[in-house]
């Protein structure tokens, strides 16, 4: 049986920061974020894999093409999720602070399978 191949090379996992004066997220925000996120990445071609919101932050976990254009990405997703949340709590203020945290993943590893194959690189007596 053949299987599905995976047409994305990479996990890229992105972090944003708001901006220092602004209110932290609520809980009832969330779903709002999410979903501007989910809308702007329509655009691009990657999957979603995961997100995650604390107060004053939001993480995406992507798989994407190497060739994938972060700053342009980046630019698109933080303006969108911006307007998102300023419609949502009626503002026109900077929501999100300056620049982002992008980086590359991997896939994790069995920790059992990994511990086997350094035990058996291991010093001969």
């Amino acid at each position: 049986m053949a299987t599905k191949r995976n047409p994305y090379a990479i996990k890229l996992q992105i972090v944003y920061a708001i901006a220092q004066d602004v209110a932290p997220i609520l809980a009832e925000e969330i779903d709002v974020l999410g979903e501007a996120f989910r809308s702007a990445a329509r655009n691009f071609k990657c999957d979603i894999i995961s997100t995650a919101t604390g107060d004053r932050w939001f993480e995406a976990v992507l798989a994407t093409e190497a060739s994938f254009n972060i700053p342009k990405a980046m630019t698109s997703l933080k303006t969108v999720t911006s307007r998102a949340m300023n419609g949502a709590r009626g503002s026109n203020a900077v929501f999100w602070a300056p620049g982002y945290m992008v980086c590359s993943i991997g896939d994790p590893v069995n920790p059992e399978e990994a511990a086997q194959k350094l035990e058996n690189k291991g010093h001969k007596k």
